[in-house]
């Protein structure tokens, strides 16, 4: 009898992540399983279908319509107001987790001053004194609310209805720490259905919410992240499996002449020297496109030597990228690569053939040391902001914190830094080279393409 696995995968970012790795692939080749997909982007279908696996929307319960006239538009926007209920509670919690761990990120996150906090609370963040109301460090109220969220009542009809049609063998979850996935977590709980989940980013462990209660399993991307989960999180030892960083398998099978023919698709000839600029999104970069300018100004005034490119890549998830980036395309000697959720060969063509990459406390940086390619962190101290305002804060996160005392990537805090961390990677590639393999080693669990062959391990472990 076939095995039926569920994958869930509510953020467009990790989906291009698992899809366009060979995990998928590698569970469709086994004649014994029949694999579904669950995401928001409707893109990912032909992705999925060309995999052997089937695909369906995720739920939202605004966006998602189950019927036809006003009854069902009313049981819709019942089932939405609820679903924000639990999301209200969701923050709450995920502010009082951070709270009782002393998170020194979180702590100066709620420093910043409101035009930026109430950014992060569009997007689900609660960066807001008022969700640690009463008593934010108290760990009786956090565990009575995480009990009180993780009941019945954020259960929705079309998510129990697609669990008891398809009836899985195995669920398997992305971003375990979010709000977004609870009402499969607590179907296929329901259901008596076993979790695998993914750890959704090195981050996340120390900047979001709570795990999901239920998981029989976690597989993560490096020792680090394990070590916070089973810290901070309780999840025992046992239970946290290492198998790396999916998106990175890619790496391993780079081929330079392939990596060179994928940059004519920005018009760049193979063996032209570039600065990678990897635009962070919108929330987190508001000071990149002064930077780029500035950048910009200066490679035209010869201060990076002939024939050199500002290659401006957008954030994948950047949707008001061409107001925000479009202007750039104008200038000089650069050139800007629209959101990009194609194939990951894509983004190691564009950080392979790079000189060095520039990014504001982005992930792309390890990608960059992943591949051996210099890279710098802007941390800019600019001082006609508020201190903790400052994108240099950044860097007080948990999971960045370490990097600063590296000595394998470059930190810039102002322009001449930048310009002239620049001028030295460009002059030399190699520079820092032993610094980034120690921190591969530390950040970047086994670098030989097969975290997506170590998930299917798990997998396959837990439906025997």
């Amino acid at each position: 009898m076939k095995k039926k696995i569920l994958v869930v995968l509510p953020s467009p970012l990790m989906a291009r992540n698992f899809l366009r790795s060979d995990a998928l692939q590698l569970l469709t080749e086994c004649g014994d399983n029949e694999v579904l997909v669950v995401s928001p982007n409707p893109d990912d279908r032909a992705v999925a279908e060309k995999a052997g696996a089937e695909w369906l929307p995720y739920y939202h319960p605004r966006r998602t319509r189950t019927g036809k006239g006003v009854v069902a538009d009313l049981v819709r926007w019942a089932r939405y107001a609820r679903y924000l209920c639990g999301l209200a509670i969701h923050m709450s919690l995920t502010h009082r987790f951070n709270r009782i761990s002393a998170f020194r990120g979180f702590a100066g996150r709620l420093k910043q001053s409101w035009s930026l906090r109430r950014i992060y609370l569009r997007e689900g963040l609660p960066m807001s004194s008022l969700f640690g109301i009463p008593l934010a460090r108290s760990e009786f109220l956090y565990k009575l609310l995480r009990r009180i969220y993780y009941s019945r009542w954020q259960n929705f009809g079309p998510v129990d209805r697609l669990l008891e049609g398809f009836r899985p063998n195995l669920v398997i979850l992305s971003m375990i720490q979010t709000h977004m996935v609870t009402p499969y977590a607590l179907a296929a709980h329901r259901m008596n259905v076993p979790l695998l989940g993914m750890s959704g980013s090195w981050d996340q462990p120390t900047t979001k919410g709570p795990v999901v209660p239920m998981l029989s399993r976690v597989v993560v991307q490096n020792a680090i992240v394990r070590e916070e989960l089973v810290r901070y999180h309780g999840i025992p030892e046992e239970r946290v499996h290492l198998i790396g960083w999916l998106q990175m398998d890619a790496y391993a099978r780079t081929r330079e002449n392939e990596s060179a023919s994928q940059l004519r698709r920005f018009n760049l000839r193979p063996g032209t020297r570039y600065i990678l600029f990897a635009a962070n999104a919108p929330r987190l970069g508001s000071h990149e496109p002064g930077i780029v300018r500035e950048l910009a100004a200066a490679n035209e005034a010869g201060a990076f030597g002939n024939g050199v490119v500002v290659l401006c890549r957008c954030h994948p998830q950047d949707t008001a990228w061409q107001s925000r980036w479009g202007w750039a395309s104008e200038l000089p000697g650069v050139v800007v690569q629209p959101p990009d959720l194609g194939p990951l060969e894509h983004l190691t063509a564009v950080i392979s053939q790079a000189s060095v990459v520039l990014a504001s406390a982005g992930s792309i940086n390890l990608d960059a040391i992943a591949l051996d390619v210099p890279t710098i962190g802007i941390a800019w101290e600019d001082e006609t902001l508020p201190y903790y305002d400052r994108p240099a804060r950044a860097y007080d996160l948990e999971h960045l914190a370490d990097l600063l005392s590296s000595e394998g990537m470059a930190f810039a805090r102002d322009m001449p830094s930048l310009i002239n961390a620049c001028q030295r990677y460009l002059a030399d590639k190699t520079l820092d080279a032993l610094g980034r393999a120690t921190l591969r080693q530390r950040y970047l669990y086994r670098l030989d393409g097969g975290a997506a062959r170590r998930l299917h391990d798990n997998v396959k472990e837990m439906l025997s």
